[in-house]
């Protein structure tokens, strides 16, 4: 919970006068109705603890990743696993973060008293991670940060890059959390990576994919069943849910219907993206179901007096005033998002 300090993150519905949340990138087909479902029978069991060990889940997961089960950590959704990550690394060392990105590998980083320096993508690449990071001398760091696709650029890391960066042995740490809702989720030969490179450490979440903000459940893989039992130190050890649990074990069973999902999320992207540039708004080339746009003007607070929330980017480090992230969400909330934007921009 927080006390006295404003959510650095986008989804507060519950302080702005809201008619459409563009700021929280999650899949506008909504819940599964199986996930739903399991979520309304597992209210049954919520008189006992939960398992643990989320034996059932693991196991699903570890069968959906080809990954063996003692790869996989689950956890209170992805941020705490970032976390649990932060407060395992060894102290004495910075961690570099690919930078603009998710605000929350920094304030773990600070939490766990390990200082943070920034590898800062270049606008002039379009926001693309290229070989020149390669030069970096990352036996100084304790971890590197990398978010694929990245949030708030919709872009991903070349499979080669993370290969190489994996192979010179520093702990590396990808954010896969917005795979799913990419085009090509087979980007990244997971289990591959998970064999060949104990050193890292894969984010993986339900919450955008299946809709499951408010349950809060994701998951790490890692084949350095050491530093994952580490991390399962540092929290308690009912951490996950019934009702997450249950969830989760369902989702997995809904993958047809998610990659029915993501053909509509791209069609709509791919669309939306064609009407912002015929608004003179720069578009990055996102591949998940967000988009980061720059128009040099501050379009947070008059879309918001209009019930629009976007998420304002001028807080990332790398990026600055004129920057925004939106949501891709269902053709006719595209299409006020669309109609209020040209008002604003009048």
């Amino acid at each position: 919970m927080l006390i006295d300090k404003k959510s650095p993150h986008g989804g507060d519905i519950y302080t702005n006068a809201v008619r459409l949340d563009f700021s929280a990138n999650i899949n506008p087909a909504g819940m599964p109705e199986k996930v739903r479902q399991a979520l309304i029978q597992a209210a049954e069991s919520c008189s006992a603890y939960p398992d643990p060990y989320c034996t059932e889940l693991r196991g699903k997961i570890a069968a959906h990743e080809r990954v063996p089960m003692d790869a996989v950590l689950c956890g209170n959704g992805a941020a705490e696993l970032i976390y649990q990550y932060a407060y395992t690394l060894p102290k004495g060392k910075p961690a570099l973060i690919v930078s603009p990105t998710f605000c929350e590998y920094e304030q773990a980083l600070c939490a766990a008293g390990i200082p943070a320096e920034y590898y800062l993508l270049r606008e002039a690449d379009g926001f693309r991670l290229t070989e020149e990071i390669l030069r970096t001398d990352f036996s100084k760091y304790s971890a590197v940060y990398l978010c694929s696709p990245n949030n708030p650029t919709g872009i991903t890391v070349e499979p080669k890059l993370i290969d190489t960066i994996a192979a010179t042995g520093v702990r590396l740490f990808c954010d896969f959390c917005f795979l799913d809702l990419t085009d090509h989720p087979e980007k990244y030969d997971i289990p591959s990576l998970i064999q060949t490179y104990p050193n890292l450490t894969i984010l993986r979440a339900f919450t955008k994919s299946y809709t499951m903000a408010g349950v809060r459940l994701g998951y790490v893989l890692c084949g350095d069943a050491e530093f994952l039992a580490a991390m399962s130190e540092k929290t308690q050890c009912w951490n996950v849910s019934t009702l997450a649990q249950a969830a989760g074990i369902a989702a997995m069973d809904c993958l047809d219907w998610l990659r029915d999902s993501v053909r509509l999320i791209s069609e709509e992207r791919k669309r939306i993206t064609a009407e912002l540039c015929a608004l003179d708004i720069r578009v990055y080339p996102g591949e998940a179901n967000y988009l980061l746009l720059y128009s040099g003007k501050n379009l947070t607070e008059p879309l918001m007096r209009r019930g629009m929330m976007v998420r304002d980017c001028s807080n990332y480090i790398g990026l600055g005033d004129g920057y925004i992230r939106i949501a891709v969400r269902t053709r006719s909330e595209n299409d006020q998002l669309l109609t209020e934007l040209k008002e604003v921009l009048k």
